[in-house]
């Protein structure tokens, strides 16, 4: 059986998602029309969220008296990222092993596509078709339903 003969199968979850939010269609069958579903309609949290601060953490030199910046390591707004793109990842495991689609078709910018992918366990992983590597989250689900058309046609 091909890839294209298996995704005519079972239900396939499109997930939209940037560093910020996500959002979900679900297509019962192959060609069926695009639902969007509440449940994958997620927004970054105020516990992701950094607190600002208003400069970079100081320390003292090892000789003298001086004081400099630091290095903050991960910018506030990548780490809040992270953690976003995590808990997506950990909903979509929870939602493989509930078996909630058999397919899964992935869209999120470059930088937010590989924090998932590696966030996704490998059952999770083998369920996905295709990867959009693009900002699509606001799109509506007539054009995502093209898009889907279009990475289908052999």
């Amino acid at each position: 059986m091909n890839e294209s003969d298996m995704i005519q199968d079972g239900r396939t979850l499109v997930l939209l998602a940037d560093g910020r939010r996500a959002r979900g269609y679900v297509e019962p069958r192959r060609g069926a029309k695009l639902a969007e579903a509440a449940e994958w309609a997620l927004q970054i949290s105020e516990e992701e969220l950094i607190a600002p601060q208003d400069r970079a953490p100081r320390s003292f030199d090892r000789v003298g008296a001086g004081r400099h910046a630091m290095d903050g390591g991960a910018v506030p707004h990548e780490e809040e990222e992270r953690r976003f793109l995590a808990r997506v990842a950990q909903r979509l495991a929870a939602a493989t092993q509930a078996k909630t689609f058999d397919h899964l078709v992935i869209a999120a910018p470059p930088r937010a596509l590989g924090i998932l992918r590696e966030a996704l366990p490998d059952k999770t992983r083998a369920l996905i078709r295709f990867e959009i590597a693009k900002d699509i989250v606001d799109e509506d689900a007539g054009a995502v339903a093209k898009r889907l058309a279009d990475l289908r046609i052999p």
